[in-house]
């Protein structure tokens, strides 16, 4: 790998944080998602615990999906501004859908932590250690 190419990946990095940033600062949903939601992730991480490795990459994945989602429809809606910025019936449509996503992505994600939680509370035993969050 040339200097050139790892200087052209760290600048590649930057503009990727510079993004997040300026997501996290400037848009109010994200902002939540992430003061709300990695909170919510670690307390379903810890209540689940001990988990197994398709638990966690489920559980990562559907929260994951929520920001990934968001950044995309947050883009996309700020795109939308810059290019129609008079309002038009089909502008606030194709904004709505988009946030339609981000729903899409939630509503999963409560899919598989309930599908998670209810699963303990029927089978309270992982390879034979017992969970104690269980009620059963």
């Amino acid at each position: 790998m040339h200097m050139n190419d790892v200087k052209k990946i760290f600048r590649s990095l930057s503009y990727a944080f510079k993004g997040l940033r300026h997501a996290y600062s400037t848009d109010k949903s994200f902002h939540m998602e992430v003061n709300y939601g990695l909170p919510a992730y670690l307390l379903v991480v810890w209540y689940l615990y001990p988990l197994l490795p398709w638990e966690i990459i489920a559980i990562t994945f559907s929260y994951l999906l929520i920001l990934l989602v968001e950044l995309v429809n947050t883009a996309f809606e700020k795109m939308l501004d810059r290019a129609y910025p008079e309002r038009h019936p089909l502008t606030a449509a194709s904004k709505d859908i988009a946030s339609a996503s981000v729903l899409v992505a939630f509503v999963f994600a409560i899919v598989v932590v309930f599908v998670l939680v209810s699963t303990r509370l029927m089978v309270p035993e992982i390879n034979g250690v017992l969970i104690e969050h269980s009620f059963v």
